[in-house]
């Protein structure tokens, strides 16, 4: 993926709600804390091991090839994640890998 490419992937992450559902917003068009975080985000992306950062791009391609209320979907989970709180978050993740392990 190009860093370009990347760019737009960590903007599209960090547009609001309802312009995720567009498609991203120019660089230009972005507040200075947004530019902020997307660069911290792509710093972070280039410090991954390369197996790490071909995994991200393999998620991104796939999330990109779903249907769009598919993706507004997984949007909307993500948003309903970062609003727990640490406790909420933590019973979440207990859940999710009892699920995961099959341990229903």
């Amino acid at each position: 993926m190009s860093r370009l490419g990347i760019v737009a992937l960590l903007t599209a992450m960090l547009a609001a709600p309802a312009v995720r559902a567009q498609q991203p917003r120019p660089w230009h068009q972005l507040s200075p804390d947004e530019q902020r975080r997307a660069w911290e985000n792509y710093r972070r992306y280039q410090q991954l091991p390369e197996n790490k950062q071909r995994s991200l791009e393999e998620r991104y391609q796939r999330f990109q090839a779903m249907p769009p209320q598919d993706r507004d979907r997984l949007r909307q989970n993500y948003e309903t994640y970062r609003g727990f709180d640490p406790g909420q978050r933590q019973e979440f993740g207990q859940k999710y890998r009892r699920w995961k392990s099959g341990q229903h």
